[in-house]
């Protein structure tokens, strides 16, 4: 991940951290599971003291292990909200 994109990840979180994904296209498009996934993992990530960019790798095994997802479609899911 080049460093323009890590800081475009770290605004977009830091954004969504308080409101969430809900409103979002990419996030509308996601099957109830992965909804779920992705509510657990915002959930996750407002509990975590600050700096909260060190933990999301942790976040996101956690969470896919927890609704048996792949760490991938999680991943991805965050790839697709930077790009658009």
């Amino acid at each position: 991940m080049s460093n323009l994109q890590f800081q475009k990840f770290k605004t977009k979180l830091q954004e969504r951290r308080y409101i969430g994904p809900e409103g979002t296209k990419e996030y509308r498009k996601l099957s109830p599971k992965m909804r779920v996934a992705i509510r657990d993992v915002y959930a996750m990530i407002d509990k975590a003291p600050d700096p909260i960019i060190s933990k999301i790798d942790g976040i996101i095994n956690t969470v896919a292990k927890k609704h048996n997802i792949k760490v991938d479609d999680i991943e991805n899911y965050f790839d697709n909200e930077l790009i658009k």
